[in-house]
């Protein structure tokens, strides 16, 4: 076996933060890495830089086609260093043999758990509604628009690491919890019920949207399905922004002065300064980063690292996204330590 190996990585100028310690932690240890913060090169050079690579490191909006992974015929293993793997074609990575790994570390999913909370309770207690209040000196309304958490039903769209930690956080508040998920792959804890995605819609007074984008999930609030939420609903969405269809939802909005908002991520980021969704009274917005802590951004070039060098070692990554592909990978790879 050699004692070091070739790592292709992408990632724009922007995540310099993430893949500089990357790069250089895996140049440490002997590597060869290749970085790209132009995707037009990357796209011109990939056939040569592929063909000898044996990891490739990219941030999970990159389209890691069957076509791009059959350029590297020793390629071991795909890694994101977010949660994210939209982009990587799982299914063909795990027919190719290929281990698909990602950033899924505790501080990651439990960041955007106390972040979700955090846009739950800023939009029931119209936390922006009071600070325009006291900076422009408006007389106190006979009648305030806050809400208590207390009392009401949650419908959590997804059931994974995130959801799991919010229904955890929320165990104590004495609220109503119920989730929405294709497949429930390990039994629900106490205090959570499965529903319908209908039933979820219609009877949840908040709807966290915490779910992988996919073919099943994009698009999957059209607004056939966004009618069906109450008319003071909360809706927000921490996951991905092609989950929702963004022009129902601008519809809904203003449909319904009641209905309240808060979004973390977009179809299309960052968002245009002419989305419609930035005219919205009743909407908060954040540029897909509200789950961002120094604690969650600490951690995740430490696992990519870590996800890279397991593999390269023979060993499965801490976070594998394609379980299905373990017993081939071991038969081939682990058997080389």
């Amino acid at each position: 076996m050699p004692s070091n190996f070739n790592v292709v990585s992408i990632g724009p100028a922007a995540l310099d933060f993430i893949f500089d310690p990357i790069v250089a932690a895996l140049r440490e240890r002997g590597h060869q890495v290749t970085h790209y913060i132009d995707y037009s090169k990357f796209a011109r050079e990939s056939p040569t830089a592929l063909k000898t690579a044996d990891a490739f490191v990219a941030i999970g909006s990159f389209h890691c086609t069957r076509e791009l992974m059959m350029q590297a015929s020793q390629l071991r293993a795909v890694v994101s260093p977010f949660i994210g793997t939209e982009g990587f074609d799982e299914a063909a990575a795990t027919a190719l043999g290929i281990v698909v790994a990602n950033g899924q570390v505790p501080e990651n999913f439990l960041s955007m758990a106390e972040s979700t909370i955090l846009l739950v309770l800023a939009s029931l207690y119209a936390l922006h509604w009071w600070e325009q209040q006291l900076r422009e000196n408006i007389p106190h309304p006979p009648r305030v628009p806050g809400h208590m958490l207390r009392g009401r039903t949650i419908g959590l769209i997804g059931f994974g690491h995130i959801a799991r930690a919010v229904a955890s956080r929320l165990s104590t508040w004495d609220v109503r919890i119920q989730t929405y998920t294709p497949r429930f792959r390990v039994p629900l804890p106490p205090g959570v019920t499965g529903v319908e995605l209908e039933e979820l819609l219609r009877t949840s007074d908040v709807v966290c949207v915490l779910a992988s984008l996919n073919a099943e999930t994009t698009g999957m609030l059209d607004l056939k399905r966004l009618r069906l939420m109450k008319p003071d609903a909360v809706l927000i969405n921490t996951a991905r922004g092609g989950i929702v269809d963004e022009a129902a939802l601008v519809q809904i909005a203003r449909e319904r002065p009641s209905f309240r908002i808060a979004l973390d991520t977009f179809v299309e980021e960052p968002l245009s300064a002419q989305s419609p969704l930035r005219d919205l009274p009743n909407a908060i917005l954040t540029p897909h980063a509200i789950g961002h802590t120094q604690e969650s951004l600490d951690a995740l070039p430490i696992a990519a690292v870590e996800n890279v060098l397991r593999a390269l070692r023979g060993e499965l990554p801490l976070y594998v996204r394609n379980p299905a592909v373990i017993p081939a990978w071991n038969a081939r790879w682990a058997a080389q330590r």
